[in-house]
């Protein structure tokens, strides 16, 4: 009967897998605490102010917006496009809608409007305490590390799966945020300029205005 030969593994070989696993324990726990600090940081957000670039997706056309959003804690949200020509306050369930280029005022109730609803940030932020299918990541582009969140959205709308927020982890600014479909085509487009956290936000910018 033969003995089995012993298997010596080299010291160094031992060292160097010991050394890769504790790097990559590390850069885990690393991005942790970072991926945490920016979504505490979003989620004691006071009030905020940016501009924006949006472009909404579909098989047929891509319409595209600019403009500057506005938020402030207990006031609501205020939405301005093209130059203020449509400016859209929200607040208790309800969108007020001032239609300065056809001189029109109008309300909505807030279920009727999923798409730029879901372009303010503390709105996507706030996801986070309901949703449980979350994922985190960290990417680098163009030499800046960023912060994805990932959160399927609850809606009945196929055209609105899931969302992907890109958030600066220098300042924590949130720069970006994808919409995609349930086959995986991006249907929604959102650019953040300009972020500018807790600043002050007068009243009668959250007050809807009669024409």
């Amino acid at each position: 009967m033969k003995k089995s030969k012993k298997v010596f593994i080299p010291i160094g070989v031992v060292v160097f897998v010991m050394l890769v696993l504790g790097s990559v324990m590390i850069y885990y726990f690393i991005n942790r605490e970072h991926e945490k600090d920016v979504v505490e940081y979003l989620k004691d957000l006071k009030s905020y102010s940016c501009s924006i670039s949006m472009e909404v997706k579909n098989e047929k056309q891509h319409i595209e917006y600019n403009g500057k959003q506005m938020y402030r804690l207990k006031s609501g949200y205020r939405m301005e496009l093209n130059d203020k020509k449509r400016i859209m306050i929200y607040k208790e369930n309800m969108v007020y809608v001032q239609d300065v280029e056809n001189n029109k005022t109008y309300t909505l109730p807030l279920k009727f409007d999923d798409v730029y609803n879901l372009s303010f940030i503390c709105e996507y932020i706030g996801m986070l305490y309901t949703n449980e299918n979350i994922k985190y990541s960290i990417k680098s582009i163009g030499g800046i590390q960023y912060a994805l969140i990932k959160i399927t959205i609850p809606s009945q709308n196929n055209n609105m799966s899931y969302g992907v927020l890109y958030v600066d982890l220098k300042n924590k600014f949130p720069t970006q945020l994808k919409v995609y479909d349930v086959n995986n085509e991006e249907r929604l487009n959102i650019e953040y300029r300009d972020f500018q956290p807790n600043v002050n936000l007068e009243d009668k910018l959250f007050e809807p205005v009669s024409m």
